[in-house]
């Protein structure tokens, strides 16, 4: 009956605390930095346009299938003009927005 501990063998152990981990928690945590607004806008635009050009491409393709008729064009093709355009004006409003609240 001695003073140290016994540990059954099926009784996983805790890990032992090394000075690394005591250095690790005294690390200061970096503040989040801001986000690069124009860099996200940059993005958006080269995304709006990526949309835009393969919009075209299919209004290009049913064209040069023989349908010139609006009235013809897939519904594909209408949503996807219908997004391209959304896109738009939510980039044009943000692009205000935040000219807005810039010094």
């Amino acid at each position: 009956m001695g003073s140290t501990k016994h540990f059954h063998s099926n009784r996983a152990r805790a890990p032992r605390r090394t000075g690394r981990t005591r250095v690790a928690s005294r690390r200061k945590v970096k503040p989040p930095q801001r986000p690069d607004i124009d860099a996200m806008l940059g993005r958006l635009s080269d995304a709006i346009s990526i949309v835009t050009t393969a919009a075209n491409a299919f209004l290009g393709a049913e064209e040069c299938a023989g349908s010139t008729n609006a009235g013809d064009l897939g519904d594909e093709i209408i949503t996807l003009r219908h997004g391209v355009r959304a896109l738009r004006g939510v980039y044009d409003e943000l692009d205000v927005a935040i000219r807005s609240v810039r010094p």
